[in-house]
């Protein structure tokens, strides 16, 4: 019972720490009834990226690391956590409107947001998007690039272009939710 009440606080205290990290860097605050969408998110990423270190994020990683958190949001939470819709690229799956924002950077990193771009979300929220971070995070663009190609939404969004085409095909938010499920209950 001891070892279970350390382990409990060491989590507790982790999530302060991660939580307190983000709100220290400066944010707005999101009001309730307010929709939170691919930019918020995007920005959130961004903010949280830690430059110091060496991490980085450029956009061909940015893209991957939303469709993740959009994955796996639909699988846990059976909802979208933002509306707009990613197609199945030659490159993987991306966001136009996220594409249009910062191809300026190429393969290069993206800078930090400004402190008015930055959302607050809730504990809950952030705890999620800070796990995905941690786990898709420690990957770059192309790697990820490579995981979404074996993946089955963006195969089947896919089908009937050659590789390399152009498809701006709707990868399905079911598809997403569907195959996000079957990962959480493999791991």
């Amino acid at each position: 019972m001891f070892k279970n009440g350390i382990l409990i606080f060491k989590k507790m205290c982790y999530s302060i720490n991660r939580i307190g990290r983000y709100i220290f860097k400066g944010v707005f605050k999101m009001k309730k009834g307010d929709k939170i969408d691919v930019f918020s998110v995007a920005n959130f990423f961004l903010n949280i990226v830690d430059r110091d270190s060496g991490s980085t994020i450029t956009p061909l990683k940015l893209q991957k690391i939303l469709y993740y958190a959009q994955g796996y949001y639909l699988a846990i939470n059976g909802k979208e956590l933002f509306n707009e819709d990613f197609q199945a690229w030659a490159h993987g799956p991306a966001n136009p409107e996220i594409y249009d924002k910062y191809k300026k950077y190429g393969f290069n990193v993206i800078d930090s947001p400004t402190k008015d771009e930055i959302p607050l979300f809730d504990n809950e929220l952030v705890d999620f998007l800070y796990s995905i971070w941690e786990t898709f995070g420690i990957y770059d663009g192309k790697y990820l690039e490579n995981m979404t190609h074996q993946e089955k939404p963006w195969i089947e969004a896919r089908n009937g272009f050659q590789p390399g085409e152009m498809c701006t095909k709707i990868i399905s938010k079911k598809s997403m939710r569907d195959f996000f499920k079957l990962k959480l209950n493999e791991e």
